[in-house]
């Protein structure tokens, strides 16, 4: 059995399309591939959240608490500039005067000018201190500081992780392809097998090929037309 250009085109493309929507079902089983990537928020979140005991009353979530929901935000595919500014908020949610040390440590920022904000940002809070609550200059400026550097720590948590992401689906996707192409291959009366080899260069290049298959094989068919008139 023969096949042309086109229809090779095509059948590599359905088995992309195939590898792609079986890397999506591994999202049944504890997120799956949906996973892939979270580390790197895991890994912010550990390094600026206090843990249990040393952060005070009234700070929000438990470190295991945000972690649950940045996961579920993250495995859920919200848009990824509104869970940038949900995990910032967490950890600013935590900033007071015990915690407010080790936040300046992460965030190259004055410590002590830092619990001062803490202090403040506490006495508005809770209503205490209204006169004192102003931050001067310098308390100011350290705090945009810090706010500045925890928005690029996050940032990067977040890029660095979809592109993890991205590049686990893929590559998945491509182990999978060709696994269906050896599959497929033993499917096929022994005269028509494929090498092996052949069999890997096709898994490979499945998955990216899937998305611009049908254009590819519209774009044969349209210059093998054109070629056929001009030779008539």
């Amino acid at each position: 059995m023969s096949i042309n250009l086109i229809q090779a085109t095509l059948a590599v493309g359905a088995l992309g399309t195939a590898a792609t929507g079986l890397v999506d079902t591994t999202k049944m089983v504890s997120g799956g591939i949906s996973r892939a990537g979270f580390g790197y928020i895991k890994q912010l979140i550990a390094r600026m959240v206090s843990q249990p005991g040393a952060a005070e009353p009234g700070t929000g979530l438990t470190p295991a608490d945000i972690r649950e929901t940045l996961l579920a935000n993250w495995m859920n595919g919200i848009e990824t500039g509104a869970q940038k500014a949900i995990a910032k908020s967490f950890v600013k949610l935590h900033l007071n005067p015990s915690t407010a040390a080790a936040l300046a440590k992460e965030t190259n920022v004055d410590a002590k000018t830092l619990v001062n904000v803490a202090l403040k940002l506490t006495a508005v809070d809770t209503q205490r201190s209204a006169p004192n609550s102003g931050l001067t200059p310098v308390e100011a400026d350290t705090f945009g500081r810090f706010d500045l550097a925890l928005s690029a720590m996050v940032d990067r948590a977040y890029e660095r992780a979809g592109q993890l992401y991205r590049n686990s689906c893929k590559a998945l996707a491509c182990i999978i392809a060709v696994g269906l192409a050896f599959a497929g291959n033993c499917a096929l009366p022994q005269s028509q097998q494929l090498p092996y080899w052949q069999l890997v260069i096709i898994g490979l290049i499945a998955t990216p090929l899937a998305p611009v298959a049908k254009d590819i094989a519209n774009a044969i068919q349209s210059a093998s037309d054109a070629v056929g008139s001009v030779k008539g």
